[in-house]
């Protein structure tokens, strides 16, 4: 027998980018505005659509998008508008719970710091109705993913991916900017054109 090849099919891959970001941004999120997300040791930002005020951070954030529709989604002409945006502020063993985004196409994830103690899971609800453990985990029988932050790391996925904010295993508040878009203007075709 001979194996000719493995295709991660239908994929629901992650998309990661180093942006280009020389600001610290950590201080200057540190004072914004956050309220408490009850039991969990986390806080959303105030302002929903906080890109609006951190404008280098939102065309580096464009460049990684157009970069991603673009090259690895093979898409053209695809405009789009980031709709929503807040800051998250995680304290030392705080977490968030399990969550997909709701009416949205693409969400991301930017991280001004990274840390080991700070990471993300993402995964699927279910890879099948049968769990033997592997020897090796690896992406053909992985359920979920986690990926730990690194300096001006931005991770774009489809918005229904479920993920969760891990525990904040660092002595640090981690920062975090989250956001969603939508396709803008003409979009599909046939009978699944719409106009956004």
């Amino acid at each position: 027998m001979k194996h000719l090849s493995s295709l991660p099919i239908c994929s629901n891959a992650l998309f990661m980018y180093t942006l280009d970001i020389k600001d610290n941004l950590v201080l200057k999120f540190k004072k914004e505005k956050f309220k408490s997300i009850p039991d969990t040791g986390s806080l959303i930002g105030e302002d929903l659509n906080i890109l609006k005020k951190y404008k280098k951070l939102h065309a580096e954030i464009n460049k990684a998008v157009d970069a991603m529709l673009k090259e690895m989604l093979m898409l053209k002409n695809i405009n789009y508008r980031i709709f929503s945006s807040w800051l998250t502020k995680v304290e030392p063993k705080g977490f968030g719970g399990s969550h997909n985004h709701s009416n949205s196409w693409l969400s991301g994830i930017y991280y001004p710091k990274g840390d080991p103690g700070f990471s993300v899971k993402f995964f699927l609800p279910s890879k099948g109705q049968f769990l033997t453990e592997p020897i090796e985990w690896n992406i053909f029988n992985s359920r979920n993913w986690v990926i730990t932050a690194e300096d001006n790391l931005l991770i774009l996925f489809f918005s229904q991916l479920e993920h969760q904010i891990m525990p904040n295993q660092s002595t640090e508040d981690r920062f975090s900017l989250a956001f969603n878009l939508l396709p803008k203007g003409e979009f599909g075709k046939g009978d699944s054109r719409v106009i956004l």
